[in-house]
């Protein structure tokens, strides 16, 4: 991967960390109901939009890599927070990596995201939350909200990557690495110093 693009979607996965500790910790102070869906539309939007710029394989795992440690250096230890931010981001990396529709590419990393995070929390970390409500949990994390995000981004995904291919040409500037680097660096200090 050239230094341009690595820098881009490191600079990506800055984003999504910073969406998901500004509006994950507003969506946690104040209980919205399914708040993880409307994480997981942003992450999906962010995704979508890198993976334009950056098609080749394991940019969706990096990405998700950057956003959990962003959300690591800001918020305090959620070790399911961090664990499904970054399965989505390798959900996403396996079905974009195949050759099918768009739109059941979407719904397929949402579900796949949702179940490899739900077995995993539950079955090999063993997170008490988890483990003491049971498959109950998992099945409404993955067949309710689940379905609810996988329906939105069903819709959702093809406008991504349609909006996001006409702009490919566009925001040259934003892209070159002295500037990409310069954001990354901005987003990162508001990372490590100021609690969002």
């Amino acid at each position: 991967m050239k230094k341009r693009d690595f820098l881009g979607v490191i600079l990506f996965g800055s984003l999504w960390g910073c969406a998901e500790a500004v509006l994950g910790g507003i969506f946690y102070a104040h209980q919205v109901p399914y708040g993880s869906v409307l994480l997981g539309l942003v992450a999906f939007a962010l995704l979508s939009w890198a993976r334009v710029r950056y098609p080749q394989a394991g940019t969706s795992t990096l990405m998700g890599t950057v956003a959990m440690l962003y959300k690591f250096a800001n918020q305090p230890f959620f070790a399911c927070h961090l664990l499904a931010i970054f399965l989505i981001g390798v959900s996403y990396d396996l079905v974009f990596s195949l050759k099918f529709k768009r739109s059941l590419q979407a719904v397929t990393a949402t579900y796949l995201g949702r179940l490899l995070f739900a077995l995993t929390i539950t079955y090999v970390f063993r997170y008490h939350y988890w483990v003491e409500a049971g498959f109950a949990r998992i099945a409404h994390y993955v067949g309710v909200s689940g379905s609810l995000m996988a329906l939105a981004n069903l819709v959702a995904v093809p406008l991504w990557y349609q909006w996001a291919e006409g702009r490919k040409g566009r925001g040259v500037l934003l892209f070159r690495p002295s500037w990409t680097a310069g954001a990354i660096a901005l987003l990162w200090t508001v990372a490590l110093f100021i609690r969002i």
